[in-house]
């Protein structure tokens, strides 16, 4: 019945049988049959990847299909070329499947031993696991590459995607606005607020208008005259010293605090004033 997936194999290996000279050509044979199944059709042998247009198209294997240790074989379907190289390297056969148009590549690999167990006879003997090969080649060999697209395809889709205008792209970044203009919508270029300093943003925007770098500088026209701030003898930004911690007044020696200020008092780690002396060496 048309039903049965191994229908028109007998008459396949019986097309063959008399060629067969190594286990790799059962394998050959049996995945040629499966791209018969399908729709492929036989071209003949060889690597070109062009088509003249007057090939002889068959359902059987080409002349000469085993001649070499490896396999090259020409394959059309919906005018298309593919060709089916066979390697047999360490007692595997690797198979690929290319579509000359694009490229694209398929492949299977199959342990020879393992899957031909005789070179002649029913298939439950020469193949014992060929219900697996089946399954096998018909998904990663066949069915990964005639379900993928062509180049055809995808560039017809690119070009659709050209034509459509740039602003309907939902990935377009939105231009970046000129400093000092806001924009109707505010996005992550707007300029900060008035009130807020603008301290930095030189080093990362080289429009920004004018401005310091990363580094403050406490005799800028920013800074607070009640709190000079780090590096100003007897002056600290406020929050600086958590309450109640010790903390070593730093400076100039001689520079006391500032006009209106009360001086801090000592604590345990000041040094000793100048001429003090309690013999504790003699």
């Amino acid at each position: 019945m048309a039903s049965d997936p191994l229908f028109g194999w007998d008459l396949t290996f019986k097309t063959v049988e008399k060629d067969i000279k190594r286990k790799a050509d059962v394998i050959i044979t049996f995945i040629h049959f499966n791209l018969i199944k399908r729709g492929f059709k036989s071209i003949g042998v060889g690597d070109e990847r062009t088509l003249s247009g007057d090939e002889d198209k068959s359902e059987l294997l080409p002349t000469g299909w085993n001649d070499n240790e490896n396999y090259t074989l020409r394959y059309v379907l919906d005018e298309k070329l593919y060709i089916l190289h066979g390697l047999n390297t360490d007692g595997n056969l690797i198979v690929n499947l290319m579509r000359s148009e694009d490229l694209a590549v398929s492949n299977v690999a199959v342990k020879i031993d393992d899957a031909v167990k005789e070179m002649s006879g029913p298939i439950e003997k020469m193949l014992p696991s060929h219900k697996d090969l089946m399954f096998n080649v018909k998904r990663d060999l066949i069915d990964t590459i005639t379900e993928r697209s062509t180049t055809t395809a995808h560039t017809q889709t690119t070009s659709n995607s050209n034509n459509r205008r740039a602003n309907d792209d939902p990935l377009r970044v939105p231009p970046r606005p000129m400093p000092g203009v806001n924009p109707d919508t505010p996005d992550l270029w707007e300029l900060p607020p008035a009130n807020l300093p603008n301290i930095g943003r030189s080093d990362l925007d080289p429009f920004a208008p004018g401005g310091g770098g990363m580094i403050f500088n406490p005799f800028g026209p920013r800074r607070d005259p009640e709190n000079p701030g780090l590096g100003i003898p007897g002056g600290l930004p406020r929050g600086a010293v958590p309450p109640g911690a010790r903390f070593d007044p730093f400076g100039p020696p001689g520079a006391g605090p500032m006009p209106g200020r009360r001086r801090a008092p000592p604590d345990a780690d000041h040094l000793p004033p100048p001429g003090f002396n309690d013999n504790m060496f003699l």
